[in-house]
């Protein structure tokens, strides 16, 4: 393919304009007819049912009804058919009419009464569903339930909706933007206020359909999603957000990460590329690592008939950032009206090929409107960066402007070495394919050189009506991939430049097209919760590298210099859990991280006097802690850093994780050798950690929880219970003989140590009180002065500013989930009442000063059913950074709430879980015929009121399960080489089992509020 527009499907259609849009020439009789308010793509579309007299039931039927609605609906477009009578019949109808290969996309479609409230809408067989009754409690019309349920979660703005009536009787038919005097019906609907307005019959709804359609074509790989589902958009340009939008839009595959600067740069543009795994001292004051920052490339400079092209300054009639999700591209429309009245369209595309991790991808489309004239464009390639401490990593540049494409290489101070290259190219709108990646005959381009930047200037002639089409590849490798990084580069960069443009995005798309195929989770019913778990899975995917297990994952992905880009406890706790059940390849890659970091954790336990391993609490590349062990506050007050020295839990949560991956993948060469490895050495470092005190129990003093409000407190529960797990998994692997012999020998492991590990574990303080159910933070915690956090639900400040120090660390104030994360993972361990007890406990004690806490309440609060907790925290922690409630999306995303989202999902309204073999033995065959299959999958479902249908696929030892979950049924389809046993639960027990057959579906229903036996099913 050899232009954007190949990308999409269709060939390329002429640009549009009209007497009252320049940019129709050469375009369609029926387009030119239309008017120009009708040229913008629309999101939403409301139709008078009269409009299409089959799908009303007229007369006039012509069989064409269906396949109009079909075809907005194959775009992504969400339609609601509004009826003035009849509104059941028409669903039913519809619901009988549907394609069976277009009943995913009836989910965007809906029946509802012109003048009544009775709403409909389509469940993923195509089945209608009643949505909203005739005499809603509320009184509001079907159009406000539809736009309060389903158009305002997922943030379509009414200036993409379109609202068709009938055409007027014997009149022409008739067009307007935010109004149509013509139309009846709809136009006077309050609740369409600021929607463009149109009247038409069937004919000319054809007409406008055709013209959607030809809209997307034109734009090809430049337009944005229809489905408003897989979008995040920002219009305008708001220097308070800017910063916030870089992190939000920003794109990123493991190896490296792009923050959403605007390519001309404005005035508090914080534009940064960082390199995964790649540290360098920071110039803050305790000189802790931070990611290094690359020279930037994202800079690609348009000015128009000599004036510059920017956001902030220019003539901007109209101006749109958009994150692709499906695709991981960032898009960008404008529309602009230079000093001089020139009037110009200008689209850009920005990638980070997730095909292959050392390619980035630019595309520019500017489309003169009212002019004919020149463009110049410049792409620079600049080491002239530093981060947000402030500091240079950078030595030396050198740049090279006679080789075949731009080069710049860097050395940092601390060695690096780096290769980028750019190559710019001019598509022709209407190229064949094949056709050689050239600048049009005309253009004048020239290279600079600068001490340390290298840049490409080319003015190029353009004429009205006639997109110029650019496509620019930049490559970046490093000392840390090959020895060879210039020589790595140029031979990538000269392989790009031979490939059409929409072969290097299409191969980008299929990569995420694969990645979303085993992570894409469905859930009708909140559009706003599987919108926001979209966008985590986006950026969740774009963080990790399954083949770099050098490098782990920071608290703000590659997104944001926040934290330095350092390693926490986020990555095992709330990341791996997606990964190894979604992408275990990454998983794997992330505990290897933490194997290649063991020394670092050794040597830190040694230094405080203990066994074993105790990994740092913020790590970068080498494992060794880098907190910073003081901090400079806003208001200049300098203060000690207690958590590398006190937060300890860490390494039992790394314990976990790479005992839960094993578990969960069936690796059996990871968990023999480095998972055995980690089991030992963090079990060593528990069973020096703990002292025996005159109760004979084991203590653990002076630790940091998750609750850091409070600082060096006895027995935190979290910590006890999950060193008791470590201790407990490291001596199965050994008793059981997983771990290999030739590890253990390494290890200079003894009998005896075992013994011990089992001995502190059966003795560890738990913190249970069998009387109340309660389990006690720490010892302690029940005498504290008492808090509710109901007291200060207006707040300006963070609550341990409002508190003070003193107070703070008196009183009962829960900085985030620390028992009630206890329970998320040790659900299993923990006894039911006490599950219960304490989450009503300590949820009305807790702040949520950290984003990875409402993410775990949602989790909990599923599971126990307390529905209306449940669905407040699935809404905040949505609502992290969409909303930036944190008030620090700035510094990067909130990569671990994001992970916390998925699990509450899964784990907590899907209801996945681990079901031990041993449990099933009543209700499966005997012995099963694969000895690692010591564990089943089970599913007790939580689905929140609302949610009619959750999906969600996952991985488990080596095969792909989707799982449908709804109201009273489970259905599970099974991929892979080998038979595996389900179990479906209530209230804990296994209801029913079944082993699953792979190419098989299986259903499980309810009768009576408990499973059923699983049945064979043929669908889903």
């Amino acid at each position: 393919m050899s232009s954007l527009q190949d990308s999409a499907a269709g060939p390329p259609v002429a640009a549009r304009g009209g007497p009252s849009s320049p940019g129709l020439a050469g375009a369609p009789a029926a387009a030119i007819r239309l008017p120009a308010e009708l040229h913008h793509r629309f999101r939403f579309v409301v139709l008078d049912a009269s409009v299409l007299p089959e799908a009303a039931g007229g007369p006039e039927a012509d069989g064409g009804a269906a396949a109009l609605l079909d075809a907005l609906l194959a775009m992504g477009v969400r339609v609601a058919l509004l009826a003035r009578e009849g509104v059941p019949h028409l669903a039913r109808r519809l619901e009988r009419g549907a394609r069976a290969e277009s009943a995913a996309d009836r989910r965007r479609l809906f029946v509802g009464a012109l003048e009544g409230a009775e709403l409909y809408g389509f469940d993923r067989r195509g089945a209608a569903v009643a949505l909203a009754a005739a005499a809603p409690p509320d009184g509001r019309s079907a159009l406000a339930a539809l736009l309060a349920q389903v158009i305002a979660p997922l943030r379509i703005a009414p200036r993409d909706w379109l609202a068709i009536s009938p055409e007027p009787g014997g009149g022409a038919p008739a067009a307007g933007a935010r109004g149509l005097a013509g139309a009846r019906g709809l136009a006077g609907a309050p609740e369409l206020a600021g929607a463009t307005h149109a009247a038409a019959g069937a004919r000319r709804l054809g007409e406008i359909v055709a013209l959607q359609r030809d809209l997307d074509r034109e734009l090809g790989a430049l337009a944005a999603p229809r489905d408003a589902a897989w979008i995040v958009e920002e219009p305008g340009f708001d220097v308070a957000r800017e910063h916030e939008i870089e992190s939000l839009l920003a794109i990123a595959n493991g190896y490296l990460g792009s923050r959403a600067s605007l390519p001309e740069g404005s005035s508090v543009s914080r534009p940064a590329t960082f390199i995964a795994g790649a540290f360098e001292p920071s110039a803050d004051v305790s000189r802790v690592p931070e990611l290094v920052i690359a020279p930037d490339w994202g800079r690609l400079s348009v000015a128009i008939e000599g004036e510059p092209f920017s956001a902030e300054t220019s003539g901007v009639l109209h101006h749109l950032r958009a994150l692709d999700l499906r695709r991981g591209v960032l898009l960008r429309e404008c529309l602009r009206r230079g000093e001089a009245g020139h009037l110009a369209h200008v689209h850009t595309l920005h990638a980070a090929s997730l095909a292959d991790r050392h390619v980035l991808v630019e595309a520019l489309s500017v489309a003169p409107i009212n002019f004919t004239g020149t463009i110049r464009v410049d792409a620079i390639l600049s080491g002239d960066v530093k981060s947000a401490s402030g500091a240079a990593h950078w030595a030396r540049f050198s740049a090279d402007a006679r080789a075949e494409s731009l080069l710049l290489v860097g050395h940092t101070h601390g060695g690096l070495e780096t290769a980028m290259t750019s190559h710019l190219r001019a598509l022709p709108g209407e190229a064949a394919e094949g056709s050689p990646p050239e600048v049009p005959d005309g253009a004048r381009c020239e290279r600079t050189e600068g001490a340390r930047s290298i840049a490409e200037r080319c003015d190029i002639g353009v004429r009205v009506a006639e997109r110029l089409r650019l496509f620019r590849t930049t490559t970046l490798h490093t000392s840390r991939d090959t020895p060879a990084p210039r020589e790595a580069g140029e031979a990538l960069q000269a392989e790009l430049s031979r490939r059409a443009a929409g072969d290097v995005l299409g191969e980008h798309a299929r990569a995420w097209a694969e990645r979303w195929r085993r992570a894409d989770v469905e859930i009708d019913g909140a559009p706003k919760i599987e919108r926001a778990l979209r966008f985590a899975l986006y950026h969740l995917i774009g963080a990790a590298n399954p083949d770099d297990p050098r490098c782990s994952i920071g608290a703000r992905g590659l997104s944001g210099e926040a934290y330095r880009g350092h390693v926490f406890w986020d990555t095992e706790t709330f990341l791996v859990p997606f990964y190894t059940h979604c992408y275990p390849e990454a998983a794997r890659a992330l505990l290897l991280y933490r194997h290649r970091t063991l020394a670092g954790a050794r040597r830190k336990a040694r230094s405080l006097g203990y066994e074993g391993a105790l990994y740092a609490w913020e790590s970068a590349d080498t494992g060794d802690e880098t907190t910073p062990p003081l901090l400079v506050t806003p208001f200049g007050e300098v203060v000690r850093v207690l958590s590398g020295e006190q937060e300890h839990h860490i390494s039992a949560d790394v314990a976990y994780a790479a005992h839960a991956y094993g578990r969960a993948t069936g690796d059996l060469e990871f968990e023999r050798g480095e998972g055995a490895e980690i089991l030992v050495e963090t079990a060593r470092f528990w069973a020096s950690r703990a002292e025996t005190g005159p109760d004979g129990l084991a203590h653990i003093r002076r630790v940091i929880g998750p609750d850091e409000y409070h600082e060096a407190v006895d027995d935190n529960a979290f910590t006890n219970w999950m060193a008791r797990y470590n201790l407990r998994a490291a001596a199965a692997v050994v008793r059981r003989g997983v771990a290999r012999g030739d590890v253990l020998a390494a290890l200079d492991l003894r009998p005896e140590e075992v013994e011990r590990w089992c001995d502190v574990a059966d003795r560890m303080a738990l913190g249970l009180d069998p009387r109340t159910g309660l389990i006690e933070q720490f010892a302690g915690y029940f005498r504290l002065e008492p808090f509710a956090i109901a007291d200060y639900a207006v707040r300006s400040a963070p609550i341990d500013v409002l508190l003070g120090r003193a107070r703070t660390q008196a009183c009962q104030v829960v900085k985030q989930a620390d028992v009630v994360q206890l329970v998320a993972l040790l659900w299993g361990a923990v006894p039911a009442s006490a599950r219960r007890e304490s989450f009503l406990y300590y949820e009305p004690r807790t702040a949520h000063g950290s984003s990875l806490s409402p993410g775990a309440h949602a989790l909990v609060a599923a599971r126990l059913d307390l529905h209306a907790h449940a669905a407040r925290y699935f809404d905040q922690t949505a609502d992290i950074d969409l909303g930036n409630t944190m008030g620090n999306a700035a510094g990067g995303v909130h990569v671990a709430a994001m992970g916390s989202l998925w699990q509450a999902v899964a784990f907590g309204a899907a209801g996945l879980t681990r079901v031990p073999r041993s449990a099933l033995a009543a209700r499966l065959p005997p012995a099963p015929p694969w000895p690692d299959e010591d564990e089943a999958i089970g599913v007790e479902p939580h689905l929140l009121p609302g949610w009619r249908h959750l999906k969600i696929p996952i991985s488990w030892r080596g095969r792909a399960l989707e799982i449908h979950v709804e109201d009273g049924a489970v259905e599970v389809a099974l991929e892979g080489s080998a038979p595996l046993p389900i179990a479906a639960l209530d209230a804990g027990a296994v209801a029913c089992a079944v082993v699953a057959e792979p190419g098989r579906r299986y259903a499980a229903r309810r009768v009576g509020g408990r499973f059923q036996t699983w049945e064979e099913v043929t669908t889903c």
